[in-house]
């Protein structure tokens, strides 16, 4: 796979569409090959088109396929293609629908007004290498406040702590999402605080904060 990731784009919402496209489609890192308005188009797009990821809108109409049935679809095709679920609904349990052994290589994000366009090219990213991405958002509502830190955090804090759960720093972290550096180590250091209140004597903080954010993601993403 190379640097420049190549994109199938499907959203059935002209507007949405044509918006997105632009914004992805100014990136450097990425390639938007192919947008489509249909799962028929796409299946067509498909068919003489490499590409790497799918970023799917979840419903595309009472007589089309899901976003889901799509992926699925694509991939009978392009079997190695990671499969982006982008949605304004909830599904915590889309993973459980596939065997374990299928699961690689699908996420699931939401649609929402701060939804940074750096996260969602490093979704795509991570999704291309057969990672899963759950959006932490869906963690909020599904399990409570007590057995979730992940839920207590901001909105900011949660793209931070998925940035900083590939491994980026905080240099990084502040490039990618347009902050400053002062303000991604203040938003880590509250982060820190709610993922780990009592940490042990000379413990790591990052270390804890990153293994107990992505234990939790895993968990309710896998149920």
């Amino acid at each position: 796979m190379s640097s420049v990731l190549r994109v199938l784009y499907v959203e059935d919402d002209p507007a949405l569409r044509g918006i997105l496209t632009a914004i992805l489609g100014s990136r450097q890192d990425l390639d938007i090959v192919v947008t489509a308005g249909s799962p028929a188009v796409a299946l067509a797009e498909a068919e003489t088109t490499e590409f790497d990821v799918a970023l799917l809108d979840l419903s595309l109409g009472e007589d089309n396929l899901s976003g889901i049935e799509l992926g699925i679809a694509l991939r009978e095709q392009r079997p190695g293609i990671g499969v982006v679920i982008l949605s304004q609904y909830q599904v915590p349990t889309f993973l459980t629908r596939f065997a374990e052994n299928q699961r690689q290589g699908w996420s699931y994000i939401l649609k929402r007004a701060d939804l940074h366009p750096n996260y969602l090219s490093d979704v795509l990213h991570s999704t291309a290498r057969g990672l899963n991405v759950v959006d932490p958002l869906m963690v909020k509502g599904q399990v409570s406040d007590q057995q979730s830190a992940v839920s207590q955090l901001s909105t900011r804090q949660r793209d931070i702590m998925a940035l900083a759960a590939e491994g980026l720093d905080a240099p990084t972290i502040a490039k990618r999402l347009d902050l400053t550096h002062g303000v991604v180590r203040q938003e880590l250091s509250r982060a820190y605080q709610v993922l780990v209140p009592d940490p042990p004597e000379g413990a790591d903080l990052r270390t804890l904060a990153v293994l107990r954010y992505v234990r939790e993601t895993r968990e309710y993403g896998q149920r």
